[in-house]
């Protein structure tokens, strides 16, 4: 038989006899155990009787089948039903078990919240300014433990009013002048709320391709409005009026160029800086922006982008160069008024961090920058960034950006300028001389959210190139890749957090609400007012200006010893009537007074000045007791024996003189001495002085106000002691300070405290920080007083 055949004759055997089936695993049937052929077509051909008789049991089974059809369907509608219940119950079991807030309550409460802030806002200036609390005061108020039962929001609401309120700075306050303006607007809580309903995660374009989107443009707004350099600008000004068709092959170009051309660049060993590329021809427009939550967090950014480059590009000249290597060599340059996130940027990437001096207008100097450049170089160190500032925290000043500018572009290094509080000024055609230089800038950054009207956080964040950018910051796992990543802008990728809020929505509904116009008269009135108050103080020749009034700040001092200063900030804020912080410029003690009300107005500038008044004349008047007192002593011959020795044979003619009261001016007329007190029985506002004869202890002329400021909050004490970066420190104070330490660095501080170069990190922070537990009463540990 056939191989063939005999396969196909095998398969029939096995389908009609299946007893027959082989068990070989060979692929040739064995012929012995197949049924005979004629069998085989008996069974594959059947006989008409057969026929009729399969025919006749399939309509059967058809017959009975058709007929249980209904029964079937009546038996599915029956359990549909059932199901149908059980799930209603369950879902009606499941919405009423889970406590919380409904639609309903949502709709009631959100409009009760819209008008306890509005009511708020509005009876701001009824209100304390500073909070009168102590640390780990709410704690007592509230329960150790969350409650295993969801709450009324009227018990809520009671607690916020009773519990969070007291502990509240009221940053929108009239009388509030510290720190820059916190800025607030309805336009930009209802973005907020709209925001926080959306509930989106922008993370990428796929996320929500709206949120990137809109603060791209948003983004392209602001940077016109400031007339920002056009490298900075999302979109390409030269490029508007053009078709999307062109764009995009005009933008494939340029990508393909920028990476020639980076390619070339990082062959020599260069750094294509935006300050290079604004003076090639025909360049690609790789410029951008991104939100971010706060300056700090640009300007860290800013120092990894710079660090990358500078790594990379070292790492092509030298092959054998290791980046640890490179990393412990960079160096960055910012002016000592800079504000305090450079520094901690420095400890977050790892860089060292100089602070440098600035001139008489407290502004940092190109010349200073290169003579500091060329003895790093010479030490060799490699510099890599130096951050500009425009509008110091401390005075509002502003560093010479051309000059600066100029060595960055001959040096090769990052540059990127700090404005956010003076950025906002750009709006305003009068300030836009302040960024002069800005055309070298490599990052820019602003804050909106301090005199835009917007919430906070938003910040606002320009690069010129932003795939140095990019590439710093990049990390793209496969879970968060799309299929538009080649076209659209993902943030992630230039920022440090990976989820992002929807940021762009507040700024979108307040420009649009107020207008560009509505947006500088704010800021003009601002700056009016400055000037206004500014007036006030040069009519009180016991007051000086310490630099200059060109935007919303002040900045002003009780002529004198710095003490005066920092005891007239003392009584202030611990009025609460009023709220300030001091700064230190070249050793002077200053006062900072911001205008941050969104409707300040000459009257609080005049109220503001009469408080300030009042209490300067109370500092005064216990300043010329105290000093009266001591010039008194001074004067008296009798050492400290004889002192001692009187006061015991006169102790119950000290008592009874010491109920009476005694003309200061005709005790002055007496030689008298001073008497050493226990310090257990000395009362800190006396003045005790010695005769001959007999001993006074008599009360100093403060006012009751003053008086009644001892104990000092612990707020009050935090707001006005002085913040310094680089102070003066006293011996004493350095010996107080090291009790912060643990005894074995307490005894390096005290042996090391002339050897800056073998003291640590945290040493060298604990002797130049200062303790924000020191009282200003204290003769000993004051700042230094100004010769």
């Amino acid at each position: 038989m056939d191989k063939s055949f005999g396969s196909f004759y095998n398969k029939l055997s096995n389908l009609f006899h299946p007893n027959s089936a082989s068990t070989s695993s060979s692929s040739v049937p064995d012929t012995g155990s197949l049924l005979p052929l004629s069998t085989l077509l008996d069974r594959i051909v059947q006989t008409p009787s057969e026929q009729r008789h399969t025919t006749t049991r399939e309509n059967r089974q058809i017959s009975i089948k058709t007929n249980d059809i209904p029964k079937r369907e009546n038996s599915i509608k029956e359990k549909h039903a059932d199901l149908s219940k059980n799930l209603s119950a369950l879902y009606q079991e499941s919405t009423t078990s889970i406590p919380g807030m409904d639609d309903a309550e949502f709709r009631r409460r959100g409009k009760e919240m819209i008008d306890y802030i509005a009511d708020y806002l509005k009876n701001i200036s009824e209100r304390r300014v500073t909070p009168e609390v102590e640390p780990g005061y709410l704690r007592p108020m509230l329960p150790k433990n969350a409650p295993e039962k969801g709450e009324k929001w009227d018990d809520i609401m009671k607690d916020v009013e009773g519990a969070i309120m007291p502990g509240i700075t009221h940053w929108q306050h009239p009388r509030f002048h510290a720190y820059f303006p916190a800025g607030n607007s309805y336009p930009s809580i209802l973005g907020e709320m709209l925001s926080a309903g959306l509930g989106i995660v922008g993370f990428s374009w796929a996320a929500s391709p709206a949120c990137t989107e809109l603060e791209t443009i948003m983004l392209d707004w602001i940077g016109r409005m400031m007339a920002l350099p056009v490298d900075f600008l999302p979109f390409d000004p030269n490029r508007d009026n053009k078709d999307s068709d062109d764009e995009e092959e005009e933008e494939e170009e340029s990508l393909l160029e920028s990476d020639e051309e980076s390619s070339e660049d990082n062959s020599h060993g260069a750094i294509s800086n935006g300050n290079n590329n604004h003076e090639r021809k025909q360049t690609p427009h790789i410029g951008g922006g991104v939100l971010l939550g706060s300056a700090s967090e640009c300007i860290l950014v800013a120092m990894l982008a710079a660090r990358t480059k500078k790594i990379t590009s070292k790492r092509l000249a030298d092959p054998l160069m290791e980046d640890g290597q490179i990393l412990a060599r960079l160096v960055c340059y910012t002016s000592k008024l800079a504000h305090s996130c450079v520094e901690k940027a420095g400890l977050i990437a790892m860089v060292r961090v100089r602070q440098l001096a600035v001139d008489e207008h407290f502004s940092l100097r190109g010349k200073t920058l290169e003579e500091c450049i060329r003895a790093d170089k010479e030490k060799g160190l490699i510099p890599f960034l130096v951050s500009g500032t425009l509008g110091t925290t401390s005075c509002c000043s502003y560093d010479n950006l051309e000059e600066i500018g100029e060595i960055c572009q001959r040096e090769k290094l990052w540059f990127h300028v700090d404005g956010a509080y003076a950025g906002s000024a750009f709006l305003c055609e009068e300030h836009r001389y302040i960024m002069k230089g800005l055309q070298y800038a490599d990052s820019f950054n602003t804050n909106p959210n301090k005199w835009l009207l917007m919430n906070f956080d938003c910040s606002c964040f320009w690069v010129r190139d932003k795939f140095a950018l990019i590439n710093a910051m990049s990390v793209d796992p496969l879970y968060l890749q799309h299929k538009h990543a080649q076209k659209a802008v993902d943030y992630r990728h230039w920022g440090v957090a990976l989820s992002r809020r929807f940021r762009s929505l507040k700024l979108w509904f307040t420009i649009r609400s107020y207008g560009i116009e509505g947006l500088r008269h704010y800021v003009r009135e601002h700056c009016r007012l400055a000037k206004v108050f500014a007036s006030l103080i040069t009519t009180d020749n016991r007051f000086e200006i310490i630099g200059d009034v060109t935007l919303g700040l002040v900045c002003f001092r009780l002529k004198g010893s710095n003490k005066l200063s920092q005891k007239l900030l003392l009584s202030l804020n611990d009025s609460g009537c009023i709220h300030m912080v001091p700064s230190m410029v070249n050793d002077i003690y200053i006062i900072r007074f911001a205008v941050c009300a969104k409707y300040a107005n000459n009257d609080d500038m005049h109220v503001a000045f009469r408080i300030i008044q009042e209490h300067a004349d109370d500092v005064l008047a216990e300043y010329r007791a105290q000093h009266s007192g001591r010039q008194s002593s001074s004067n008296d011959s009798l050492d400290l024996n004889a002192k001692q020795t009187v006061a015991m044979n006169n102790t119950e003619h000290d008592t009874a003189v010491s109920e009476e009261t005694v003309d200061p001016e005709a005790l002055a007329e007496t030689p008298v001495a001073p008497m050493t007190c226990s310090p257990t029985k000395a009362r800190a506002n006396t003045i005790t002085t010695m005769t001959p004869h007999h001993r006074v202890t008599f009360e100093k002329p403060v006012s009751n106000l003053l008086k009644d400021k001892r104990p000092r909050p612990m707020f009050v004490r935090m707001v006005s002691d002085a913040k310094l970066y680089y102070p003066k420190r006293t011996t004493s104070q350095l010996a107080r300070q090291s009790s912060l330490a643990t005894p074995r660095a307490r005894k390096r501080i005290q042996s090391d405290s002339g050897n800056h170069a073998t003291r640590s990190s945290s040493e060298k922070y604990l002797s130049r920080t200062v303790s924000i537990l020191e009282t200003v009463n204290s003769d000993e540990g004051e700042i230094d007083d100004r010769q």
